[in-house]
């Protein structure tokens, strides 16, 4: 898969790889894992988060009936 990318986060990508060592595709690798890692566990909290509020919601309409 071929993607293509501003200058700007060129220039980025191959200043960050210079420094840490590593060629360019192996740094840009690595950014689009952790990216899709933290999206991946953002996506797990988002719907747990909606899992705590309808069970809040369903915990005090039982509360307001009781």
């Amino acid at each position: 898969m071929q993607i293509e990318i501003e200058k700007d986060t060129s220039k980025k990508v191959d200043e960050a790889s210079k420094a840490l060592r590593i060629k360019k595709n192996e740094f840009v690798e690595r950014a689009i894992l952790l990216y899709v890692d933290n999206m991946q566990k953002y996506i797990g909290l988002k719907e747990e988060m909606k899992a705590w509020d309808s069970l809040s919601d369903e915990a005090l309409e039982n509360f307001e009936k009781s």
